[in-house]
């Protein structure tokens, strides 16, 4: 904006304001704001879901007729000229909610289930990929209504997609249990699933635990802790968990798309372990230890050898490249109302092999700058870490406030 030619105006005409005095940065940051605000709002209001027409879309030529039982999900729909019934459900998975149609009928013993209708979800494409690849949906065929519908006991999971599983399964199950109580008469003999922490959670735990030790320790301990670290964030996290943060993730929180502490503990302990470690410790720990694309980024330096470095100046337009594009994504994602939308993170690409069509240029780009710049995507293109690092310095600028205040009041 400096550089802007100044034009002096007709005589008679007041002159304009110099660009250097006017704050365009603050205007354009202004309307920047607005517009994401507005997008959020037309988003959540035109996703409001037909839930009526889903189904009947999803089942052409049948006739459906909506009992009375029940006017909010899960509801009831009888099929004419059947003894079939689909209920429909909600649930919550790793993207965002997500609306199934159970299909059963009465049998000897009660009730089987025939099908499972998908009939909207906001998944992140990668984790809908690895569900439908399997055998995870054909298993709910055949199974009986009293059956107790639980993630890892009488449902088979799918590795890196367990967040995503649990949500299907939910749905089903509310789906399902609700047709057995007030259809076919049946008592409550199943089971509701419990919180019980198994050995993944624990895994995450111990990942997070040695990432602060490592981080706050110089012995010889501390260095061990930082190689398992390495490597748990590599292996667990990126490869067999998959649970990355993204701007997914991030704008999925701001829209409502909380999964169920009960049913999706790892992803509570991830979210909290982040912000509990920016909150307590100033420190964002994920990006420094826990992100295993960081992990792949240092091998690649490793591989290479070649450090090359970022002029200060380029550093600093990276910052408005990085909100330029997260800020083009949350767009996508607030207009959509479907957290995968505006993805554009190598992650997905990296760990599963599977993701939207612009990651499959950005995940070698990032690599081939990996090898000769230190974390490259990290420092010039990652919209996580920017944010989080932005979230440390607030933290910083409140607790100087009180400091300055305390201190002026004593």
């Amino acid at each position: 904006m400096t550089d802007l030619i100044n034009i002096n105006p007709p005589s008679g005409e007041l002159p304009v304001e110099d660009s250097k005095d006017f704050p365009w940065r603050r205007v354009i940051e202004g309307i920047a704001w607005v517009l994401l605000v507005g997008a959020f709002i037309v988003g959540q209001i035109a996703s409001k879901p037909d839930y009526d027409n889903m189904l009947r879309q999803a089942m052409p030529g049948k006739v459906l007729i909506l009992s009375d039982t029940n006017d909010s999900l899960p509801v009831v729909y009888r099929v004419e000229g059947s003894e079939d019934v689909v209920i429909m459900a909600e649930g919550e998975a790793y993207g965002g909610p997500l609306v199934v149609g159970v299909r059963a009928r009465r049998s000897e013993d009660g009730g089987r289930l025939a099908e499972v209708l998908m009939l909207s979800h906001k998944e992140t494409p990668a984790f809908m990929q690895r569900l439908l690849r399997g055998h995870f949906f054909r298993q709910f065929g055949g199974k009986n209504v009293s059956d107790d519908f639980i993630v890892d006991e009488d449902i088979d999971s799918v590795s890196g997609a367990t967040v995503s599983a649990k949500g299907f399964t939910t749905a089903v199950r509310n789906a399902v249990h609700l047709g057995a109580v007030n259809h076919l008469g049946l008592d409550r003999t199943w089971q509701q699933p419990s919180w019980s922490p198994g050995v993944n959670e624990g895994v995450l735990l111990v990942l997070f635990i040695l990432a602060f030790t490592a981080g706050y320790r110089k012995d010889k301990f501390a260095k061990i802790a930082k190689y398992i670290v390495m490597i748990g964030a590599l292996v667990f996290i990126g490869f067999y968990a998959n649970i990355s943060l993204s701007l997914s993730n991030i704008a999925g929180i701001f829209m409502g798309y909380i999964p169920s502490p009960v049913e999706h503990p790892m992803w509570w302990i991830m979210i909290l372990g982040v912000l509990g470690s920016i909150a307590f410790l100033g420190r964002n720990i994920y990006c420094q230890q826990l992100c295993p694309f960081m992990v792949v980024q240092d091998l690649a330096q490793k591989i290479s050898g070649v450090k090359l470095r970022i002029d200060s100046r380029f550093q600093k337009k990276a910052r408005t490249l990085i909100f330029s594009l997260s800020w083009v994504a949350l767009m996508l994602i607030f207009l959509s109302a479907h957290p995968a939308m505006g993805s554009y993170e190598p992650f997905a690409m990296m760990f599963s092999l599977e993701g939207l069509g612009i990651q499959w240029y950005i995940l070698p780009a990032a690599l081939l700058g990996s090898f000769f710049v230190p974390r490259f995507w990290c420092r010039l293109f990652c919209p996580v870490g920017l944010y989080l690092n932005e979230v440390v310095r607030l933290r910083r600028r409140v607790r100087m406030w009180f400091a300055k205040n305390n201190s002026g009041g004593g």
